[in-house]
C-alpha cells in the first residue's frame, strides 16, 4: 500500500537508514472509530490524504512538526489484519533475492511509487507479514 509515497511533497523524512523501520499501516474496518482510538490512547495526529479511490489518513506523533510522518491507516478491502512494517532496503531487487532464499514469499511483487521509491510486500518463513522499501534516490 504505502500511501504515504503518494505525494512527494505531502511528507518530510530524514534520510532512510538501511534495514530501519521507516513506515507502517494500519488496516481499519472503521477508520473513524480507530483513528479515535489511537488519538486517545496515544495521542496521535491523523491527516485524510488524497489517494484515489483509497481512504488513507497519516499517522504524526502529537510532537510532530508539519508533514512529518510515521505511518498510516487505511480503510480495510481485502480483509487485512494487523500492522504492515516498511523496511528500508538499499536494492529491492537483491533484497527479494536474498528473502525468498531464505524461505520468504513475495505475496505483492515490487512497485513503484513514483518520485519516492519502491515497494514490495514479503511473508517470512513463519507467515509474517512485512514490506521492504527502496527510496528512490538509492536507485
Amino acid at each position: 500500500m504505502l500511501v504515504l509515497m503518494v505525494e512527494s511533497t505531502a511528507t518530510t523524512r530524514p534520510q532512510f537508514r538501511e534495514h530501519n523501520l521507516v513506515h507502517f499501516e494500519i488496516p481499519s474496518s472503521d477508520p473513524a472509530k480507530l483513528t479515535r482510538f489511537y488519538e486517545q490512547l496515544l495521542s496521535w495526529k491523523f491527516n485524510k490524504m488524497p489517494a484515489g479511490a483509497m481512504d488513507y489518513w497519516m499517522i504524526s506523533h502529537k510532537d510532530a512538526a508539519k508533514n512529518e510522518t510515521m505511518g498510516g491507516l487505511y480503510k480495510r478491502t481485502m480483509g487485512e489484519t494487523g500492522f504492515i512494517n516498511y523496511f528500508s532496503v538499499a536494492n529491492i531487487d537483491k533484497s527479494l533475492t536474498k528473502a525468498t532464499s531464505l524461505g520468504a514469499k513475495v505475496i505483492h511483487a515490487k512497485e513503484e511509487i513514483p518520485q519516492m521509491g519502491f515497494f514490495a510486500i514479503v511473508q517470512d518463513p513463519d507467515n509474517n507479514t512485512f514490506a521492504l522499501f527502496q527510496s528512490a534516490n538509492r536507485t
